[in-house]
């Protein structure tokens, strides 16, 4: 059996975080396709088997943070999840209220942390980081997130003020 939090911190200790590396060590289906406007990912979990999708039609950035997003909703909530479909839409499209799926917005924003905290580990942020030279576009490219993301995120963490 997969220890998956240890496989997550593996993968997490080094930068860019290979999200998609960890979707191919948890045996999780990765799929990009093209989907309306308003939606952003979903995932489909029916025990053993899980299954993401990704807006295909996202830029990177967004595409990243879907898919640590929906890992989320995988390593947190699949025993709600386990036979049914859950659909993320955008936040300017209505959010995450999705009267199909078996989630609450509580649980949206527990995947939203989640995604950032896996996206941009501490440690790793902590380690790259420099004061002096105020690297946050740096970082925010090297971790495949908006500079907007970053600063946010190191904030969070006490780094940057």
């Amino acid at each position: 059996m997969i220890d998956e939090m240890s496989v997550v911190r593996d993968y997490a200790s080094r930068l860019p975080v290979d999200v998609i590396g960890i979707f191919d060590a948890l045996r999780i289906e990765y799929i990009e396709e093209p989907m309306p406007d308003e939606q952003s990912g979903r995932i489909f979990y029916e025990d053993p088997f899980c299954t993401v999708t990704v807006n295909a039609n996202e830029g990177p950035q967004r595409k990243r943070f879907t898919a640590a997003h929906e890992l989320g909703h995988y390593l947190l909530h699949r025993d709600l999840l386990d036979g049914k479909k859950h659909l993320d839409r955008l936040f300017s499209s209505g959010g995450n209220d999705n009267p199909y799926g078996p989630l609450s917005p509580y649980h949206e924003v527990q995947a939203n942390k989640f995604a950032a905290d896996l996206l941009m580990p501490a440690g790793p942020l902590r380690a790259h980081f420099s004061p002096s030279a105020d690297n946050v576009q740096e970082l925010a490219d090297l971790c495949g997130v908006s500079k907007a993301a970053m600063k946010i995120r190191l904030n969070s963490l006490g780094i940057r003020k």
